[in-house]
């Protein structure tokens, strides 16, 4: 009988961790999908919803903060210059605890001259009252 009972328990368990793990990535993916769709529209003030305020972009020449992160999209957008269309592909989510999860794969900026950029990416998120920001990210 208690065999029973913990089994039972252990896969109720194994259900809702499966589920909570499920919509992680459901919900993180749907970021990215959204962020995509405002980056190629321009709307900067959108823009600014995903990342968290503690958020850092580290580059290969250095972390730059979420102020100069925000001025860099602003002028690019100000200046009519082609801001390229963004897409991901292959992107793959892990938990890191209850609020915190991981998030990698490929992106592209696609210009109008047919030339692209194509990158990796990995971006820590942290959950929030307003949906998973991001907190950090390494191109």
């Amino acid at each position: 009988m208690r065999s029973i009972a913990l089994i039972a328990l252990l896969t109720g368990w194994f259900c809702c961790v499966g589920s909570a793990l499920a919509d992680t990535e459901a919900e993180i993916k749907a970021a990215l999908d959204y962020y995509a769709e405002v980056w190629n529209e321009g709307d900067v003030e959108t823009i600014r919803g995903y990342y968290h305020s503690d958020f850092v972009l580290v580059t290969p020449q250095g972390p730059v903060s979420l102020a100069q992160r925000n001025a860099d999209i602003e002028s690019i957008t100000r200046s009519g210059e082609d801001r390229g269309e963004l897409s991901y592909s292959g992107v793959k989510v892990r938990p890191l605890g209850d609020d915190h999860a991981l998030a990698w794969g490929e992106l592209r900026l696609a210009f109008k001259d047919g030339s692209s950029i194509d990158s990796w990416f990995s971006t820590v998120y942290v959950k929030t009252p307003f949906g998973w920001k991001a907190v950090l990210t390494h191109q």
